[in-house]
């Protein structure tokens, strides 16, 4: 299983992931998962590409029936974990 399911499901109780497709395209980690919390699904697709100066480009699509969304930026590890587990929170909220 790729780093950004593990860390998934690290941080969040009660939630199934299931990966579907994980790559690395030069120095771009790419993983598409599904994931099940309280019955529904959603699917996540998650990029990052290190650059310079400790910084990632990332993006990452959460689709679920109700919802889609798209987010993406280049923040420090520590930064880009944070607003991902904020955006799959308010996600996992309104299913």
């Amino acid at each position: 299983m790729g780093e950004f399911a593990e860390m998934l499901e690290r941080e969040f109780s009660g939630l199934k992931t299931t990966e579907i497709y994980s790559t690395k395209l030069g120095n771009r980690n790419i993983e598409i998962i599904e994931v099940e919390v309280k019955g529904s699904k959603m699917l996540v697709m998650f990029q990052d590409e290190p650059m310079k100066h400790e910084l990632h480009r990332w993006s990452l699509i959460i689709t679920s029936a109700k919802n889609t969304r798209t987010i993406q930026g280049m923040d420090k590890i520590k930064t880009l974990k944070m607003r991902i587990k904020e955006n799959v929170r308010s996600i996992m909220e309104g299913m």
